[in-house]
């Protein structure tokens, strides 16, 4: 196992660089002139000749590329004209919100995951594994923007429940901001009030994330499970009269792994969900300034989201190989 983490750890930096080889080479190649944008409509020739001798872009690329790779390496992401911030600072501000979602969203889909594919481990033909097989195709068939739509048309505009589906505070419940994740800062301010009003705000958006991306989870997990209960080792262990409920620990047990991987892969796509889940519920997280810096051709906070976002891909797909070795016996031999 130390072997092992330690080659996972050193390839981090290969794969990040990786990521930031992709992402400036990608960026490089969308039609528009960042100089031109950032000068405005009425610049004229010459200043925008200027903007770009300053931003490098008069240079070879394989210099700009040295220069970028060199800025990274100091935490210099660039800076975004739209918000004239640095990107490091308005992405490290706007962190926390996207992680308490996705991070609730991920607790949501393990809960049920499990629950769904021991139901459909017990039952694989039965009404609710038809029905929970249709539910997988459905959940993987629907945009996880419309979904939130209609819950927002469904929960709050018809039947009147919940707050307005507007960030993660209402006006009137505002706290002082210390963490950026509004339930912690409710607490840390001693205002239940303001607690409960973040939580409801939580419930559409987790709960249009849980809806789209358990799909997947539970038709991978529910598949593993029903193969595990028909494997040789559960017909062993049913032939020594072993009690089914036992049975089925041992099989959910054996599909752990398989689980593992199932809920990784989920956690990478939540955060490609949480862009147009968070812009429609005005989330203010990484998403929805994604989707701004995409609307204003703001390059380099595109380049920023996209390399945190890959970096933590490569970083959630490295605990999970990590976790499927240490609960799989024969991946480690």
């Amino acid at each position: 196992m130390a072997f092992f983490i330690g080659r996972r750890v050193l390839l981090l930096p290969f794969q990040a660089l990786g990521v930031v080889t992709i992402v400036f080479v990608l960026v490089h190649l969308l039609p528009g002139d960042p100089a031109a944008l950032m000068a405005g409509p009425m610049a004229t020739a010459s200043q925008i000749a200027q903007i770009r001798t300053t931003l490098g872009l008069t240079q070879p690329l394989p210099v700009q590329y040295v220069r970028y790779v060199n800025r990274l390496l100091h935490g210099d992401l660039g800076t975004s004209w739209y918000t004239s911030n640095p990107v490091a600072t308005d992405l490290a501000q706007r962190a926390p919100a996207t992680l308490e979602l996705i991070t609730l969203a991920l607790l949501g889909i393990v809960c049920l995951g499990l629950v769904i594919a021991g139901i459909i481990a017990m039952r694989p033909r039965g009404l609710p594994g038809h029905l929970i097989a249709a539910y997988g195709f459905v959940a993987g068939a629907l945009p996880d923007f419309w979904v939130g739509l209609a819950l927002i048309f469904l929960v709050y505009t018809r039947a009147h429940l919940g707050p307005s589906p507007t960030g993660q505070l209402s006006s009137h419940a505002a706290v002082p901001t210390v963490t950026g994740i509004a339930t912690i800062d409710a607490l840390l301010a001693g205002d239940l009030g303001a607690f409960n009003d973040a939580v409801k705000h939580l419930v559409l958006p987790v709960a249009t994330l849980v809806f789209i991306y358990m799909g997947p989870v539970v038709r991978i997990t529910g598949a593993a499970a029903v193969r595990s209960l028909h494997s040789e080792f559960s017909r062993f262990a049913q032939s020594w009269g072993i009690a089914p409920w036992r049975r089925r620990y041992y099989a959910l047990r054996h599909v752990m792994p398989t689980f593992v991987v199932a809920v990784a892969s989920a956690y990478g796509y939540l955060l490609g969900g949480a862009v147009l889940v968070e812009t429609v519920f005005s989330w203010g997280g990484f998403g929805q300034y994604a989707v701004q810096a995409v609307t204003h051709s703001d390059y380099a906070a595109i380049e920023g989201f996209v390399i945190v976002a890959g970096i933590f891909t490569v970083l959630v797909y490295t605990l999970a190989d990590v976790l499927q070795m240490a609960l799989d016996p024969r991946a480690r031999r």
